[in-house]
């Protein structure tokens, strides 16, 4: 079997409340190849965004392991696993997430910033980002200026921006309208067809139909995945 570029082996997430423990996720097993493109699916409360969490190396599992390529990095110190996520993954997120005193390029600029590398080369290539996604006349504009759909392409571009083995997404279409969010899953797919592997949670099935295999949550476990 080749080796997985990140897996799950029986991750189970606890959150402690005071006294209290809420079960997150309860011994999931999962493979992500290179070049999948997985949706999660399930209502609110199933999981889905802590699996995103521990998929991307945001959160730790209470138990079991994270291999990434063949790597047991469940118990990396911060520093390491901060440098492992910055170069490694791209997020998106449903609120954009964008600085709003930075421009477009600036935010997509920010994690080459913490990269070390050089301010003509970022300029370069958050530019180039822009462009490719439609936003070569959005250069120099904040957020407070751009549509949602313009958001969400910034943060899909300040994502992509590292050239990322994984690219992750929790409910990108969630604030958007139907014309805009099918805009932004067509790009979504378009990246896969690329190669890119990504791992995609949403409540939509029109946008988990993008995906090229489903893997439903219910209370932590994951009940089953449709091809």
């Amino acid at each position: 079997m080749s080796t997985a570029l990140v897996e799950l082996q029986g991750v189970t997430k606890i959150y402690r409340l005071g006294e209290v423990e809420v079960p997150a996720l309860r011994e999931v097993d999962l493979r992500v190849e290179p070049g999948d493109f997985l949706a999660l699916m399930g209502p609110s409360g199933s999981g889905k965004s802590t699996l995103l969490h521990i998929l991307g190396l945001l959160d730790r599992p209470s138990a079991g392991k994270v291999l990434w390529e063949g790597e047991d990095v469940t118990r990396l110190n911060g520093g390491r696993l901060a440098e492992l996520r910055g170069r490694r993954i791209g997020f998106v997120f449903q609120m954009f997430n964008l600085v709003p005193n930075l421009t477009a390029l600036e935010n997509v600029e920010l994690p080459l910033v913490f990269l070390g590398v050089s301010l003509r080369e970022r300029r370069k290539r958050a530019e180039e980002a822009l462009v490719r996604l439609g936003l070569g006349e959005r250069l120099h504009h904040r957020p407070s200026q751009l549509s949602g759909g313009q958001q969400q392409r910034v943060a899909l571009a300040r994502a992509l921006i590292t050239d990322p083995a994984l690219l992750i997404a929790d409910e990108p279409t969630g604030n958007l309208d139907t014309t805009t969010g099918r805009e932004i899953l067509t790009i979504f797919s378009a990246l896969n067809k690329q190669g890119r592997t990504i791992v995609l949670a949403t409540h939509d099935p029109e946008a988990a139909e993008v995906a090229k295999a489903r893997i439903r949550l219910r209370d932590g476990r994951i009940m089953g995945g449709t091809p």
